[in-house]
């Protein structure tokens, strides 16, 4: 299961990104983000489930990790609950530029994976997967949206099915 990091900070203005102590910080969720995540532990602790076909509870828990050069860290703010929730511990070995590699590390482990991702690079690292209607895979991850969730479902060999299941989670999500 992929996911983009939930709500940011506005370009030049409200609203503002604050740090899980409610300090202002650019690199970090809004408030509405936060939110978000926490409305997203308590999807993943509640699934499976026939409202959300695709989602399991998640083994893992991966998030990417601030660099120098791109340093949001909304990927880990937006894990954190979830993985708290489930009692995992957020595997942050990648960065955003590092999809080949989260890949073949999500490929070889059994479980079920939630995969915390730069919306800007998620077609990439699915790429990576052998996905038997690749051509369904969005050339980009929609700029507005953070309310998705990408799934990959195995089928009886080992390939995956993608499909799109939506969070529904806070007011404004698109149903």
């Amino acid at each position: 299961m992929f996911l983009r990091h939930a709500e940011k900070p506005g370009e030049a203005g409200p609203p503002l990104g604050v740090d899980r102590h409610g300090q202002n910080d650019p690199h970090s969720l809004s408030v509405q983000g936060w939110t978000r995540a926490g409305a997203l532990a308590a999807l993943f602790d509640s699934v499976p489930s026939e409202r959300r076909p695709g989602l399991a509870r998640p083994a893992r828990v991966i998030a990417t990790e601030p660099t120098h050069d791109y340093k949001s860290k909304r990927e880990r703010d937006t894990a954190t609950p979830t993985a708290h929730r489930l009692h995992v511990t957020i595997e942050s070995d990648f960065t955003h530029k590092d999809a080949a590699a989260a890949a073949t590390s999500i490929l070889a482990a059994d479980g079920d994976a939630l995969v915390v991702w730069h919306h800007g690079s998620m077609p990439e690292l699915l790429s990576h997967f052998p996905i038997r209607n690749s051509s369904d895979v969005p050339a980009q991850w929609p700029e507005d949206r953070f309310d998705l969730i990408w799934t990959l479902t195995r089928g009886t060999s080992d390939d995956y099915t993608f499909a799109t299941v939506n969070q529904d989670l806070l007011a404004d999500d698109v149903t």
